[in-house]
């Protein structure tokens, strides 16, 4: 069971004040998160150490991926690649050595998708098994697999749930620092897109900036929603405007649709359940306050940062434009991926590009621009039925848990599908050191799902 102490406001009824910064952080951290600081460190250290490594590598996750850069040097002093080598490596390590757990229906559901990965991503090894290009597309077409069922063995109660998400949450200070240094003293590197300037910190791109904001915007609301009965809603409230308000900073200087798009449902969503439950007046303040920001600065920024991003669509729209020009070009892009994958063999098409031994890199990457293409390509027809049906068992285990979990089961899977209509998140580790913990909680039996390090929650 969390603790529900607060030390500063513990030392304010002994008639002392808190020595430090740091006992000011550690009580507004006691207050808004799941768990206090001294209970997340100790959640951290009750693991064993073939646990223990995969929240500490959360925590610095956004430091690493900042060398993205060094890869231009050497794959092998990058730190991301280093960390993509060793992490398939402890995976497999603690999923052989610690004891196993029974599968419900939402594992035997990934265990199936699990087997079309595997094999597709066996096959790149016999095109080209010396290519450091066929080892990376090995290790990332699998990364779901060995990610998924490591997490299994992590998240057993709603305690580790709120551990892994919270120290994702303390990975985000980081970002929030980075993107402020940014706002305030200069871009740190820029990538220009569609006539806007995007600022990206020492990220590969925008988008892995983008997803750290709606992250950390996510976990706030899931604890926003979790601590409302233990935490006056006007602490939760203000910290998460705070978020919030960071957040939407960051959003219009990276200038990603994508991320523009899901940020926003996130906040309809948001609003819906505060309208389902009895905090209809934080809902009706907060769609009050952003009425009167747009009125103030938003047809500023509809025409210098929204405009140039769909300045492409509605021409196309209006005539002006071919269709293939469609959301910057990637209807095109896809019309002809499309054409060669039907005129691919039909086993090849049920079952998966790579089994046909031939370079498709450009299809099961990046390139596709579309997760859903993308696993189409790489594990057939079968496969993406097989994705589908395993998202939809996920977003169904939601309706028999509580407000809390139910609203983090939804977002979480909302956030995956918005992100799949133009960008690949499966592709992306940090994607999946988020979304992954979500859905192995669902994959929890009842029981578990109500326990907290072992006793009914």
């Amino acid at each position: 069971m969390p603790s529900c102490g607060f030390p500063v406001q513990n030392y304010l009824l002994q008639g002392k004040a808190p020595t430090s910064i740091s006992a000011y952080f550690a009580g507004w951290c006691n207050r808004i998160l799941a768990l206090t600081f001294k209970e997340w460190k100790k959640w951290i250290g009750d693991l064993p150490w073939l646990l223990r490594w995969f929240p500490l590598l959360l925590l610095v996750r956004p430091l690493i991926d900042s060398f993205y850069f060094l890869k231009e040097v050497s794959p092998f002093i990058s730190p991301p690649y280093i960390a993509g080598v060793l992490t398939p490596l402890l995976c497999i390590s603690a999923m052989v050595r610690l004891q196993n757990f029974r599968f419900t229906f939402i594992d035997k559901a990934f265990a199936l998708w699990s087997i079309l990965l595997l094999l597709n991503s066996l096959m790149l090894l016999f095109l080209d098994p010396l290519s450091l290009m066929t080892f990376e597309f090995f290790l990332k077409i699998s990364m779901p697999v060995y990610l998924y069922f490591f997490i299994r063995l992590l998240v057993r109660d709603l305690r580790d749930l709120h551990g892994v998400l919270q120290t994702m949450l303390y990975s985000t200070i980081f970002v929030g620092l980075v993107l402020l240094f940014e706002l305030f003293s200069g871009p740190v590197a820029i990538q220009e897109s569609r006539g806007l300037t995007r600022i990206q910190g020492g990220f590969g791109d925008v988008v892995s900036y983008g997803m750290y904001i709606v992250f950390s915007t996510l976990i706030a609301c899931y604890f926003y929603f979790s601590r409302q009965h233990l935490v006056r809603k006007s602490i939760l409230i203000r910290v998460l405007m705070a978020v919030m308000v960071l957040g939407v900073a960051g959003l219009l200087n990276i200038h990603h649709t994508a991320t523009y798009s899901t940020f926003m449902v996130l906040l309809a969503l948001f609003l819906v359940y505060n309208f389902r439950t009895a905090n209809r007046h934080v809902a009706l303040g907060m769609i009050l306050i952003g009425g009167l920001a747009f009125s103030i600065w938003g047809s500023t920024v509809i025409e210098e940062r929204i405009s140039p991003l769909l300045e492409t669509d509605l021409a196309v729209y209006v005539g002006e434009k071919d269709y293939d020009q469609l959301f910057h070009g990637r209807m095109g892009r896809w019309r002809r991926m499309m054409d060669n994958y039907f005129e691919q063999p039909v086993f090849v098409q049920l079952f998966g590009m790579p089994l046909r031994l031939e370079s498709a890199f450009n299809y099961i990457g990046v390139g596709s621009h579309n997760d859903f293409f993308r696993i189409l390509f790489t594990t057939g027809a079968a496969g993406l039925l097989l994705y589908i049906s395993l998202l939809w068992k996920t977003i169904r285990s939601a309706a028999a848990m509580g407000i809390a979990q139910r609203f983090l089961i939804h977002s979480g899977m909302l956030t995956l599908l918005l992100y799949s209509i133009s960008v690949t998140p499966t592709f992306y580790p940090t994607f999946l050191y988020f979304i992954l913990p979500v859905m192995a909680y669902a994959g929890l039996t009842e029981t578990q799902r109500l326990s907290w390090n072992g006793h009914p929650y």
